[in-house]
């Protein structure tokens, strides 16, 4: 047996040159895989395959081109130079959207062996390999899978007979075919009609690459968009979320308070029945203890006076542990405000985690760049939910201060009220005894002008009376001292909680005192920020042109002198001298204070005009030095090195003006790598600095980026003829709304605003 046979059915595909099927390649032009089908049938001369019918031809799997060049009706076309060059574009741009989309797909099972062999022939230049391998993916579950261990000899297959008219001719029974999923027969079939159609368009030269650009970059931007609105309705369905608990957190709050009122409410009734009860007069009787038969009475009856201490006692051991309970309360909510901070922070931690999973998990590798940029931001993240953390323990700490001042005012008011009762009764029993006094003297002065002696059970009476009256008398008194007692120890409570409130705000001013402000030189700006601006704080004045930034700059400037702190500038759209001829109107000492080396500049403006000479604590640059932001640090650290060693308990203040100019000068992500090292070595050096921007200048995302950098920003605006002022970031400020001021070129006037509470 030769090896052609074997070689036919390791690779049914690719007959051999000695095959019939080869035969048939070179004699009607068709596809091998055809040409293989026919030889499979049974067919194993030229003449034969001639003799059969056309409807014949199709049920074995031959479309009608392939059937017409058969019986010699199409002769079979040779394919050009310039179809070849379309295909193999078409193929390119097919293949490169493939990849591209097969990125965010799942993967798919490859494809056989023979559509990767029919792929490259029609690469090679031959435009039937693909046709006929669609059109074999249409028929291939109709037609018998072809057997590639056992192929019958063509002797032992009888020659085909020439068909009657209406017969066809015999077709092999097909073989079951195996399941394919539905899935992967749907994606084949959209395959299929896509390469269809793009080989119908390249024919008819109606193909062109640039539409489909198009529809892909649109399919790009739709994709763009769809995410965007996503993280927008995450964005926002999170607010809900966090309003809801904001929400939640004050009803709760409201109700806890509505309960505790309630609570008060009942424990003074309480505490107005004790006292009902302990005012009320002894039983008439034998004077000094009820009967038996009411023994329910034993304390009711009993003079208020009897037992004062017994009492006193009673109530402070109660009040300790009612202190205590309070004390353990406010331990346990302090307890839970922390433990809730670290969930917070663990929550974000995990949150960013996730976060930065799902990032590498879509890219196979991320750039450097990238991933310094992810670790500052989840670094700046973790900074804010612990900032976030600290500002709502401190606010907890204040409502648990606030709720123990007015637990003990309730006390200090139920002990005011009980005193004013007691002095109701005193005054109403000083009465009761002053009408009694008075009739007495009444009825002896009767007897006395009746002129009778007084009868002994007259006289009788009359001693009891003045027995009862000491008697009362003495009650009085215990009762007024008792009352002294208890004023005493209401106004040592007070001092006490006097000296308490009067500690926490020394305590309050000494922290404040500490934290050092910055003043910014416009005093409501100051007032605004509590004092003015965080220590060592980068801030970055944002606003369009003729808003008042560079009178702030100068303002700022002039205060730090006025303190004896020195300066330096950074000018990018303006000289030296224009800096000084400003600063001079504002503040006229200026010139004294660059003599005694208190202000140095770096120039990046000067040269562009002709300057070559620069003045001593001067120095000029130009945008086109060859390392330019490396001079301009260097300069900068050497003035701050310099002010440290001639002031050594001073820091000193700086002013880039501006940031928008030195980004025309560079590109924007030049500026951003050289802002952020440097205003972190300013604030690592203690300096307060101001960043003057050009709002116009910048994008959205680029006024975000350098907001990132610094520590907040005074935000300028001019709405209708009005400019108006907001402060973001910088600590804590009274109000965040926009607020209207008016500015000279020597001075800065702030409007007036309300205090907003940062809940």
């Amino acid at each position: 047996m030769s090896d052609a046979p074997a070689e036919a059915a390791a690779d049914p595909g690719t007959p051999s040159r000695d095959s019939p099927a080869s035969a048939f390649v070179q004699a009607f032009g068709i596809s091998p895989g055809t040409a293989q089908r026919l030889a499979d049938a049974g067919y194993s001369t030229v003449s034969q395959v001639k003799s059969v019918g056309r409807e014949a031809l199709l049920e074995l799997g031959l479309d009608a081109s392939e059937a017409d060049r058969v019986h010699g009706d199409s002769p079979t076309p040779a394919p050009t130079a310039g179809a070849k060059d379309l295909d193999d574009r078409a193929f390119n741009r097919m293949m490169a959207s493939g990849r591209s989309s097969d990125r965010s797909r799942r993967k798919v099972a490859p494809a056989a062996k023979g559509s990767t062999e029919v792929l490259r022939k029609w690469v090679d230049g031959d435009d039937r390999a693909m046709e006929t391998w669609i059109q074999s993916s249409d028929v291939a579950p109709r037609r018998p899978a072809p057997s590639a261990s056992v192929a019958p000899p063509p002797s032992s297959i009888p020659p085909a007979a020439p068909p009657a008219p209406g017969d066809t001719a015999p077709a092999a029974r097909p073989a079951p075919a195996p399941a394919v999923p539905s899935q992967i027969a749907e994606r084949e079939e959209t395959v299929v009609r896509w390469l269809t159609d793009l080989l119908d368009r390249v024919k008819s030269d109606q193909f062109d690459p640039q539409s489909l650009l198009q529809e892909s970059q649109e399919l790009h931007r739709s994709l763009f968009e769809e995410r965007a609105k996503r993280k927008q309705l995450e964005d926002e369905v999170e607010h809900v979320k966090r309003g809801s608990i904001a929400v939640i957190k004050y009803v709760r709050g409201k109700e806890a308070k509505a309960r505790e009122q309630a609570v008060q409410a009942k424990d003074a009734e309480i505490a107005e029945l004790k006292l009902k009860l302990l005012t009320l007069p002894p039983l008439e009787g034998d004077g000094s203890a009820p009967s038996s038969d009411s023994p329910s009475h034993d304390v009711t009856t009993a003079p208020v006076a009897s037992n004062p201490l017994a009492d006193g006692q009673v109530r402070a051991e109660i009040q300790a542990r009612e202190q205590a309970f309070v004390e353990r309360e406010a331990e346990f909510r302090r307890r839970i405000v922390q433990l809730e901070g670290e969930i917070r922070a663990a929550r974000a931690e995990v949150e960013s985690r996730q976060e930065h999973d799902s990032l590498l998990a879509k890219g196979a590798a991320l750039p450097q760049e990238i991933t310094d940029r992810l670790k500052h931001l989840e670094g700046r993240e973790r900074d804010l939910v612990n900032r976030e953390n600290e500002l709502r323990t401190k606010f907890e700490e204040i409502r648990i201060s606030a709720e123990e001042v007015e637990r003990q005012r309730g006390p200090l008011q139920f002990k005011e009220n009980e005193l004013a009762a007691w002095e109701r009764q005193l005054q109403t029993t000083k009465q009761a005894l002053e009408l009694e006094a008075r009739r007495i003297e009444a009825g002896r002065s009767e007897l006395e002008s009746a002129g009778g002696g007084m009868r002994p059970e007259e006289a009788k009476k009359l001693d009891d009376l003045r027995s009862e009256l000491a008697k009362k008398e003495q009650e009085l008194r215990a009762r007024e001292t008792y009352l002294h007692q208890q004023m005493q120890e209401i106004e040592t409570l007070q001092r006490k909680a006097a000296a308490v409130e009067a500690e926490e705000m020394h305590l309050d001013i000494v922290s404040e005192t500490k934290v050092g402000k910055v003043r910014s030189g416009v005093r409501r700006l100051d007032d605004l920020m509590f004092g003015g601006l965080p220590p060592a704080a980068q801030a970055l004045i944002n606003g369009p042109v003729h808003t008042g930034k560079d009178v702030l700059a100068r303002l700022f400037v002039a205060e730090g002198l006025r303190a004896g702190i020195p300066a330096i500038w950074v000018v990018t759209d303006k000289t030296y001298t224009q800096i000084r001829d400003d600063m001079l109107a504002i503040y006229p000492q200026y010139g004294d204070a660059e003599a005694k080396g208190l202000v140095r500049y770096v120039d990046l403006y000067s040269r562009s005009l002709g300057v070559a000479q620069a003045e001593t604590g001067v120095k000029l640059l130009a945008p086109g030095d060859k390392a330019m932001l490396e001079q301009l640090t260097q300069s900068v650290n050497a003035s701050a090195q310099e002010f440290r060693e001639k002031f050594k308990d001073r820091s000193y203040r700086l002013v880039f003006e501006t940031v928008s100019t030195l980004s025309a000068y560079l590109d924007t992500a030049a500026t951003f790598r050289f802002l952020q090292p440097f205003s972190g070595r300013r604030r690592l050096d203690g300096a307060a600095a101001y960043y003057v921007l050009e709002t116009g200048m910048h994008s959205e995302s680029d006024l975000q980026t350098l907001e990132h950098m610094t520590d907040g920003s005074v935000n300028l605006k001019l709405d209708q003829l009005k400019t108006f002022l907001s402060v973001r970031g910088l600590g804590e400020v009274q109000s965040r709304a926009w607020i209207g001021y008016t500015f000279s070129k020597k001075s800065f006037s702030l409007g007036s605003f309300s205090l907003d509470h940062i809940r």
